[in-house]
């Protein structure tokens, strides 16, 4: 054992020398590899007999096995899969692994072919027909399904259309395609100088921690090099993204959608009036968020704020919160207490039965992430080190477990998916109430830490987020309008939109005009609001639950227990949360308002 009782690890410890307590069990999925093997093979032949069923769904009877076959196939390959994605995912070097996780991708690609013809079959039948279904008693549990499905049916069109458009996919997705290769493989940044003189790399993957260092040479040189980088490739960044458009808007007009915002929000029955409001609502609240950039140029003393000084933190008392993962755990289960015995009783299950894999080891994937199993567990990957943002994503990937435990739970496979929308709700959550408790108890130093901590996750959150989805709104909209898009036009809004959100502290340099072009988010169009109505919602299901309002504990609960059920909206309306209004994103807000002026307070400013 190391310093704060943190066993030996890291990205050259082999993972053979991690002690069998900090790795998850595998074998909750599949006892071994034969067992893995047979249960493939077995599969197989049940992919190859789906067949049967075409052309027979007119029938309710043989419609109701196949979509019982359907979900009984779908548990497996999910099984299947995540046995060997989990097992590749903590050891990328292990050719066996390697193989494995290649065999189940084979599989799931022949799932979804094998499966394919089943909605396009239903939405022949007659909307007499399916309307029908969705109040035989027989059909239940694929009520909301097809009621959904019904829901899209007008965008749906006829067979060989539908396959003409799925096989010009491939040839469509060129535009995102080739800014991946492009930015990670052809764009070569320069080494930049640090406040010694000394030649550093800069690059995508250091970047953000290049901008939190207290080297402000370091700093304005990363932001110079990298954005001066993209500059140079603008009128070939500004056709890809413009190409990019074009295909969505192909796609939308095609399904009979009036623009690709509509087709985009479609997917999660979001009307384009939330996307709006949540635009206007922060447009109402950026007077705190200009006040933040002031205090923060303030705080670090400099002359002008420039885009290289705003990741900057205010603190460095992060390190002081170092613990052991056993002390990370304790923290964590303090800090939901509020949430009640039953979610505690959870969060113990998750903790004592080797769900989670801990630390770091040679060939490991980075970062973190929880995987919900259906008909099994949650597992959860951690790359655990004894500092605050470790504690904190503990109780964010617990956020996450618990959600599709609950679901799991509590709903039949079909409906227990929650989401990408509401996705980020019960981790937000828990990262809240984790900083929240921290508060109760930390030093005067550690407040200003954690305050930061909350005021950077709701400017990255929220504010920037919604600044991108306005960009996105307005590349759109040039599209829909037969306009094209040049880098001119998009630094130029780029530089105003910076100017409008972050107000008179911050100094705009003109290297600010190219990081539209660095975005790869704006290659998945419309998605990125999510991000902030997530956050939202957590916020105030986080104030709701502190400020103990009635039945405010029960209400979150069985949102989490609801999975996939219902539309989103209503899933978060039920539970107390409405975001057709704007409601809880002012609260978000005004929260961020007001631990702006507990630090402001704690600075003596």
């Amino acid at each position: 054992m190391t310093k704060n009782n943190v066993p030996a690890h890291g990205n050259q410890v082999p993972r053979s020398s991690i002690d069998a307590r900090f790795q998850w069990n595998v074998q909750d999925i599949f006892s071994d590899l034969d067992a893995w093997k047979n249960t493939c093979a077995a599969l197989k032949k049940s992919l190859t007999a789906f067949s049967k069923f075409k052309g027979q769904l007119h029938d309710c009877q043989t419609l109701k096995i196949a979509l019982q076959e359907q979900v009984k196939l779908s548990i497996e390959i999910s099984k299947l899969y995540a046995y060997a994605r989990l097992q590749q995912d903590t050891d990328n070097g292990n050719q066996q692994f390697q193989a494995l996780a290649g065999e189940a991708e084979a599989l799931v690609a022949a799932f979804s072919n094998a499966v394919s013809f089943i909605e396009p079959e239903i939405l022949t039948l007659s909307q007499e027909k399916l309307s029908e279904l969705l109040t035989d008693a027989d059909f239940k549990e694929y009520h909301f399904y097809l009621e959904n499905l019904l829901r899209l049916s007008k965008h749906v069109l006829p067979r060989e259309q539908e396959e003409l458009l799925s096989l010009s996919q491939l040839a469509t997705s060129g535009p995102a395609a080739i800014f991946r290769s492009l930015v990670s493989a052809d764009m070569q940044f320069p080494l930049v100088k640090n406040n010694k003189g000394e030649e550093l790399p800069v690059s995508e993957g250091n970047y953000l921690l290049n901008m939190t260092s207290s080297d402000r040479v370091l700093r304005s040189n990363s932001f110079k090099g990298l954005m001066n980088t993209y500059h140079k490739y603008r009128n070939t960044l500004a056709n890809t993204l413009s190409s990019n458009c074009r295909v969505s808007h192909f796609y939308a007009t095609a399904h009979k959608y009036n623009d690709t915002l509509e087709a985009c929000l479609s997917e999660d029955n979001i009307p384009a009036s939330l996307y709006e409001g949540l635009i206007a609502t922060v447009h109402d609240n950026l007077q705190p968020l200009h006040d933040y950039m002031a205090l923060k140029k303030d705080v670090l003393g400099l002359d002008e704020l420039h885009a290289y000084d705003i990741y900057q933190p205010i603190s460095e008392a992060g390190d002081s919160f170092a613990c052991s993962f056993e002390e990370a755990k304790t923290k964590v289960a303090a800090a939901l207490t509020p949430l009640g015995s039953d979610y505690q009783n959870a969060l113990q299950e998750c903790f004592a039965n080797s769900w989670i894999d801990i630390y770091e080891n040679k060939g490991k994937r980075s970062g973190a992430y929880s995987w919900g199993i259906y008909g099994v567990h949650p597992y959860v990957l951690l790359n655990y080190q004894p500092r605050y943002n470790s504690i904190s994503t503990l109780a964010h990937e617990m956020g996450h477990a618990l959600h599709s435990y609950l679901s799991n739970k509590n709903q039949t496979y079909l409906n227990s998916d929650y989401s990408i929308f509401c996705a980020e709700v019960a981790s937000t959550t828990n990262e809240i109430l984790l900083l929240e408790h921290t508060l109760t108890s930390a030093t005067p130093e550690q407040k200003i830490y954690l305050l930061n901590q909350f005021l950077e996750a709701v400017r990255t959150t929220v504010y920037r987020q919604v600044q991108f989805a306005e960009f996105e709104k307005f590349i759109h909209n040039e599209i829909n309008e037969g306009r094209s898009l040049q880098a001119e036009k998009l630094e130029a809004y780029w530089l105003d939109s910076n100017k409008r959100y972050y107000g008179a502290a911050l100094t705009v340099d003109e290297e600010l005009a190219s990081e539209w072009s660095r975005i790869p988010h704006f290659y998945t169009p419309f998605y990125v609001y999510k991000y902030a109505t997530g956050y939202s919602a957590a916020t105030a299901f986080a104030a709701s639950i502190l400020g103990k309002e009635p039945q405010a504990i029960e209400k979150y609960l069985h949102f989490l227990s609801s999975g996939g059920s219902d539309y989103s909206l209503n899933l978060l309306k039920n539970a107390g949360v409405d975001l057709t209004t704007p409601q809880p994103v002012t609260v978000t807000l005004h929260k961020f308002a007001e631990k702006l002026q507990e630090l402001k307070q704690l600075l003596g400013k």
